[in-house]
């Protein structure tokens, strides 16, 4: 459950920290298929990257949450918010065997797609069991 809720947060951040980025990439995206995130996570060595990724991200959104809740002035939380997308960007964009576009990609088909975000989350507990 925990699991659960940590994956759909992180890919929930991971969505809202992108949209300026995908609402670059929108009309790029529109000649490509339907559902690329789909195809992208039939590879079990992208669910790891992303997995690998997504960890990375929740790190790095939960640090800048802490600044972010240290302070009270908006204009301070705007620019926190600013750095923490650059922040986010950098970390996936350094993840290993992940672009931007095939992380995107695939927390959107997880997002929509129950069953995807399930292969994920038992990809996540297969290959982080303690």
């Amino acid at each position: 459950m925990a699991l659960n809720r940590l994956l759909a947060t992180t890919i929930l951040a991971a969505g809202l920290v992108a949209t300026p980025y995908l609402a670059h990439q929108a009309e790029a995206q529109a000649t490509m298929e339907a559902a690329p995130g789909a195809e992208i996570a039939q590879d079990e060595s992208k669910i790891d990257a992303f997995i690998v990724a997504a960890l990375a991200v929740a790190e790095t959104r939960q640090a800048y949450m802490a600044q972010l809740e240290a302070t009270t002035s908006e204009e301070e939380q705007m620019a926190i918010v600013q750095e923490a997308d650059a922040a986010i960007l950098e970390v996936v964009e350094t993840s290993p065997d992940i672009t931007i576009d095939e992380y995107i990609a695939i927390g959107e088909a997880a997002a929509a797609d129950p069953e995807l975000a399930e292969r994920i989350d038992a990809r996540f507990a297969e290959t982080h069991a303690d």
